[in-house]
């Protein structure tokens, strides 16, 4: 034990005693001795913990990055900072690919809706989806003007497929 005078191992007090009966008392190295999970030699698991009482928590395991993952959806938000451990903490996923991390239908890999979100994350609204041309009626017939389409999957509101309204300003003038 390194000398009674300077370790307090003189081979009578209780630390010559194993406490845990894991075959190692503070003498010889236990760095706790009410664990029998924790002594010099044990296996480092990832727990926070000095298992095998070598100074360091944690060490000869792989570590990796996690990112904070609010809405529970499996993808960290994109830009976060990471925390570095050996398994990932609660609330945290091991990529940071979620660019809306309050919706968890958002995320890499999500399909693609009609809704004017990115629901993918991969930097394009509504891509990948059926465009079609709406144009504006303002009379509410159900015909709309050829100026002003827009291109979009599905109609903004005020706005119909047809285009061939000749009056849009008086409903009772149109093709049909």
């Amino acid at each position: 034990c390194g000398g009674a005078e300077d370790s307090g191992c003189s081979g009578d007090g209780d630390e010559n005693v194993d406490e845990d009966l894991d075959g190692h008392s503070t003498c010889d190295g236990d760095c706790n001795d009410s664990d029998p999970d924790i002594h010099p030699g044990a296996d480092e698991e990832c727990n926070g913990e000095d298992d095998d009482c070598d100074g360091e928590v944690d060490d000869g395991l792989p570590m990796q990055d996690y990112y904070p993952d609010g809405d529970g959806d499996g993808f960290g938000y994109e830009g976060s900072t990471a925390v570095e451990d050996c398994e990932a903490p609660a609330g945290h996923a091991d990529n940071d690919g979620d660019c809306d991390d309050g919706d968890a239908s958002i995320h890499p890999g999500a399909s693609e809706e009609c809704n004017g979100e990115d629901d993918d994350c991969d930097g394009q609204v509504d891509d990948g989806l059926p465009m079609t041309w709406y144009y504006p009626d303002a009379d509410g017939d159900g015909y709309g003007s050829s100026a002003g389409g827009v291109r979009d999957c599905a109609p903004p509101p005020g706005y119909v497929a047809d285009d061939t309204d000749c009056d849009d300003s008086e409903g009772t003038v149109n093709p049909g």
